[in-house]
């Protein structure tokens, strides 16, 4: 699949042989992809997550398409990820997550690669609704979802372990 491109990025495909190298280790992304990898990326809590990844594109090989890695296109490097949870094929229902590597952020490269990511999954017919969630105390995720028209779901927020998790919903799909 064509990488979607922004100003100062490209979102990538993460196919099935780029989750199996990233287990491996950074390297093993870098010979797959041919660009070169944050030392910080991928964050910890996205890394756990990637058995469960590799498991679903196992058997659904399509579900490759909902979820990109973040290149930042001039210096050619890894930087983050972007993708849908669940199965938006049959639901057409898509919950967005997203995470940036420390020293990338503040510069305004999570609200690109969402406004490319939305502007893609709008011209998807399936997609009838995107939403995401966000910790209550994480400003900056909140941010970057108020700032590419997420608007906050009042009365759906959910008491997890690390805290309050609040829901957002783009409004124009």
């Amino acid at each position: 699949m064509k990488p979607l491109e922004t100003k100062r990025l490209l979102l990538i495909e993460y196919t099935f042989e780029m989750i199996e190298a990233t287990i491996k280790g950074i390297s093993e992304l870098e010979k797959v992809t041919g660009y070169d990898v944050s030392e910080d990326w991928p964050g910890i809590d996205f890394f756990f997550y990637l058995p469960y990844v590799l498991e679903n594109v196992k058997n659904k090989p399509e579900m490759t398409k909902w979820t990109r890695l973040v290149v930042l296109k001039e210096e050619g490097i890894v930087i983050g990820e972007i993708g849908g949870q669940g199965n938006p094929d049959e639901t057409g229902e898509i919950e967005l997550g997203y995470s940036i590597v420390a020293d990338y952020q503040g510069h305004g490269y999570m609200k690109e690669a969402l406004s490319g990511m939305i502007e893609w999954l709008l011209k998807q017919k399936k997609i009838k609704r995107i939403f995401a969630r966000s910790f209550e105390q994480n400003i900056a995720s909140i941010k970057v979802l108020e700032g590419t028209g997420f608007i906050y779901q009042e009365g759906h927020d959910e008491m997890q372990l690390g805290g309050k998790i609040t829901l957002w919903e783009l409004e124009n799909k």
